[in-house]
């Protein structure tokens, strides 16, 4: 038993390190595709007692979903800009109403973030806008599980900037570990639907 969960944290430290590496050669610039890839080996970690091939998988993630996961990840970014101007020119200038719409539009923003790179590490699909919107519900519907996500970045910013700054190097890992978790009982009727699916 502690063995098994050694091996699934040190997979997981690994897919992290990987996610580095692969962020920050390609200058942030594939940071969408790495996420992906990133989720993609934890929910196999999680899937099976099995050992996970963890680089041979991060790498055939990273090259599957690669201008998928980057096109959505610049588009992110263009949105997530303009909503950080204005909510910080809300604060400044005491715009309630404006700051109100700013607050709405980052949740959605960062719900929409958190909830697309594992959906596209786990499920596939021809279609871009049919993707979006079942981000958008899954996002939306799930206000106690958002909540839980929400907590597990508190945490680990928590854990970096109170506990000791060593976290900062397997921050992504654990905040990465913490998503999953939640979201695999938020995907597991899908997936089961799925399967029912393939076997008829």
């Amino acid at each position: 038993m502690l063995k098994e969960l050694y091996k699934k944290a040190t997979d997981i430290v690994y897919a992290n390190f990987l996610w580095i590496l692969f962020s920050f050669l390609g200058i942030l610039l594939t940071l969408g595709a790495a996420t992906t890839a990133l989720f993609r080996v934890i929910f196999q970690v999680f899937k099976t007692k099995e050992p996970t091939n963890v680089f041979p998988l991060f790498v055939k993630s990273f090259k599957e979903n690669f201008l998928l996961s980057t096109l959505v990840y610049f588009c992110l970014l263009m949105l997530g800009i303009p909503t950080y101007i204005m909510l910080t020119y809300a604060l400044y200038n005491n715009l309630v109403f404006l700051l109100v719409i700013a607050i709405f539009a980052s949740y959605q923003l960062i719900m929409f973030t958190v909830y697309f790179f594992p959906t596209v590490a786990l499920f596939k699909t021809a279609s871009l806008k049919e993707l979006i919107k079942n981000v958008l519900l899954l996002s939306n519907y799930h206000l106690w599980t958002n909540i839980k996500i929400l907590g597990s970045f508190v945490f680990v910013v928590f854990l970096v900037f109170y506990v000791h700054e060593a976290f900062l190097l397997i921050g992504v890992a654990i905040y990465g570990f913490l998503v999953a978790f939640h979201l695999q009982k938020v995907y597991k009727p899908y997936i089961e639907q799925l399967d029912e699916e393939g076997n008829e």
